[in-house]
């Protein structure tokens, strides 16, 4: 246990040399894929149990963000958040290597899935301090949102041996975009399927 808070001091002291060495680790792509697996169902165990002890949302707030309905659904959370994990992970990797990016895939899912991790041992800090101190816990949450942003860049940056980070939020702006219209395309596309089906 000792180990891994090391080396989440290092990571947030050196991100780009704390990725280099977990990339030196050269893990094989079973032992990561079962990792982030694992990592993704704390993460969702955690939410789940957070929203459990948080009011419910009102159906007002529901209506305006259906996704908050997933914080009761903590199965259907982490399908969510291992998938969003797994395919942002293989579109940062091919799009880096479109621009000129060097490394494997192993690299970013490894890297992904640490970042993940840090989040959940996040998570379990906001929701002890949040408890006690709601204003605190929602001021952490928003130092570990920024901080997160900033090792992700790191990551990719080192995944990729980009030589800068500023190629990196370049990429991650694109493949974002692109993510975001592809999910609006087939929300669109389900959408006219459900309709046209309804029809009939």
């Amino acid at each position: 246990m000792r180990f891994w808070s090391n080396l989440a001091v290092e990571t947030l002291r050196d991100p780009r040399g704390t990725a280099y060495e977990i990339l030196s680790w050269q893990l094989d792509r079973r032992t990561i894929y079962t990792a982030l697996v694992a990592v993704c169902a704390v993460t969702a165990f955690i939410v789940g149990g957070s929203a459990a002890l948080s009011p419910p949302p009102s159906p007002e707030m529901l209506e305006a963000i259906p996704a908050l309905a997933l914080l009761e659904r903590p199965l259907a959370l982490f399908v969510l958040t291992a998938g969003g994990l797994i395919v942002m992970a293989h579109a940062l990797y091919w799009a880096g290597t479109a621009m000129g990016g060097d490394g494997d895939l192993s690299d970013m899912l490894v890297l992904m899935t640490w970042l993940q991790a840090l989040r959940m041992m996040a998570q379990i800090a906001i929701l002890v301090v949040g408890v006690a101190l709601p204003a605190i816990g929602q001021l952490m949450a928003l130092v570990v949102m920024i901080a997160a942003f900033w090792l992700l860049l790191h990551f990719i940056s080192a995944a990729l041996r980009f030589d800068s980070l500023l190629r990196a939020f370049g990429l991650l702006i694109a493949v974002s975009a692109g993510l975001l219209l592809g999910l609006m395309l087939l929300v669109t596309l389900l959408g006219l399927t459900t309709g046209g089906m309804s029809n009939v």
